[in-house]
């Protein structure tokens, strides 16, 4: 028996924050049961309720959307701005488009719901898609249903958006049937949305994030490596984590990115990868690295690494996975090479207090990792843009600092000892005549060596943990 199910709950993860989607969808159900709808038999689909632990989200979702009765999307900028769920409206959209050519029929059964008030104009493919209708109520156009769940979950605004819903539901799950679609993968979906009006908004400002991959591909294995079921055709179909919970890891961080609210791309680093970078910062954009330890063998991989550890990325992540079970990288030599790689970075490698550099992610600790790079990320990126240029107040320069002697010993008779280190002022006699008149040491001067160090202090570097 093929499950249908009574309708497929869509929504973005970023509007779940205080699990007001789980109550929507709990009265939802009990609505249906109320006006005799039989949902049971073909129990409705969230995501959490249904995906189990080793799950392959994109085809578990893609079976449940290609054979829904009814599909309720919860509208809001999140949502509009979430690819995956892009995939899923297009992936039901589609069915629709099926049906109405084989029967000329427009079925009710993609069902909108206004979560949040939407910012600025629907496109028209989605706004053919009444969310609102006679009985709803202008408190609920204007607010959204979250926002009435939030302050009145048992008002009569709310119970009169549920029963709309339901009412809905039941007769497109009830009178149709829509042509399903087996085998759906929604990794293989090019979803309508993020709208391109979205995505260019996104371009300046901090909605957006890019991926880049440095992986090894199948044919040939990274030197060294004898593993191939880690990697596929192309870079973008590198699987650390094997068998792989989600297709790719670049397709399970687009997930975790889309959770959070922002959209993203995939690309492949190059030497150009420098250049890329420079544009994400003018767009305003953060970026992530996905690095295979294996890749830093591979020559453009290894130099356009090595010139990004040069640099200053603020709002740039490095992650590095590796499955507990990949015994070919669990010795050291590996990480030695890439320690040399990113010999600059490599010193805040899982620092708890930087977490833009991660490295050994484990399968179960990828996305919590991920999450909380991004959010530093976006932090960085918000503090760069709200800094201004430090002017110091008008008035007179300050005075020199004054000059800096050593004591000598109290010998008047012997010869005068040499300097302790070289540019040190010379020491005198307290029966001396007085030494000429030295310039005032200034902070640009030299130091003291301290021990161990080379004559005039230690060399004078560039400490990159304060700027990365």
């Amino acid at each position: 028996m093929v499950h249908e199910p009574y309708f497929f709950l869509s929504y973005a993860r970023k509007d779940d924050r205080d699990e007001f989607v789980k109550r929507f969808y709990d009265d939802l159900v009990l609505e249906l049961r109320r006006i005799g709808a039989d949902p049971a038999a073909q129990p409705p689909f969230r995501d959490v309720e249904r995906l189990g632990l080793g799950s392959n989200w994109a085809r578990v979702l893609g079976a449940a959307v290609g054979h829904c009765r009814a599909f309720v999307a919860l509208y809001s900028p999140a949502y509009l701005n979430s690819e995956f769920c892009g995939k899923e409206w297009t992936a039901f959209w589609d069915r629709l488009q099926e049906y109405r050519r084989e029967t000329e029929i427009d079925v009710p059964a993609l069902v909108p719901v206004l979560w949040t008030p939407m910012e600025g104009d629907i496109p028209a493919e989605i706004a053919r898609f009444q969310y609102h209708e006679a009985g709803m109520g202008e408190e609920y156009a204007s607010r959204g249903l979250m926002q009435i769940l939030r302050t009145d979950p048992t008002g009569p605004v709310y119970r009169r958006v549920v029963e709309k819903v339901a009412a809905r539901v039941r007769i497109a799950a009830d009178r149709f049937r829509l042509p399903f679609t087996p085998g759906l993968d929604l990794a293989d979906v090019r979803g309508l949305f993020p709208v391109a009006d979205q995505q260019r908004a996104a371009a300046s400002g901090t909605g957006h994030v890019q991926v880049f991959l440095a992986a090894g591909v199948a044919d040939p294995l990274p030197e060294g490596r004898h593993r191939q079921e880690y990697y596929g055709r192309s870079p973008r179909e590198w699987t650390p984590y094997h068998p792989p919970r989600h297709p790719t890891v670049a397709l399970r961080a687009q997930k975790v990115i889309a959770e959070e609210g922002y959209t993203s791309n995939i690309d492949v680093v190059d030497a150009g990868l420098s250049g890329r970078l420079d544009e994400t910062m003018v767009n305003n954009q953060t970026s992530i690295l996905l690095v295979d330890p294996w890749a830093v063998r591979t020559g453009t991989y290894r130099d356009a690494l090595a010139d990004y550890d040069g640099q200053n990325r603020p709002a740039t992540g490095v992650l590095v996975p590796c499955h507990e079970a990949d015994e070919e990288s669990g010795g050291d030599a590996i990480w030695q090479e890439l320690s040399h790689v990113f010999w600059r970075n490599w010193r805040r490698q899982n620092d708890p207090h930087d977490q833009l550099f991660r490295v050994r992610v484990a399968a179960d600790e990828f996305d919590a990792q991920l999450s909380v790079m991004l959010a530093v990320a976006q932090n960085r990126l918000m503090e760069m843009e709200s800094t201004t240029p430090f002017r110091l107040p008008g008035g007179p320069p300050p005075p020199p600092l004054g000059g800096l002697t050593v004591p000598g010993p109290p010998d008047p008779g012997g010869p005068l000892p040499p300097p302790p280190f070289p540019g040190a002022f010379p020491v005198h006699r307290p029966d001396a005549a007085p030494p000429p008149q030295e310039p005032p040491l200034g902070f640009g001067g030299p130091v003291a060596a301290g021990p161990g160090e080379p004559p005039g202090g230690p060399p004078a570097t560039k400490d990159t943990d304060d700027d990365q």
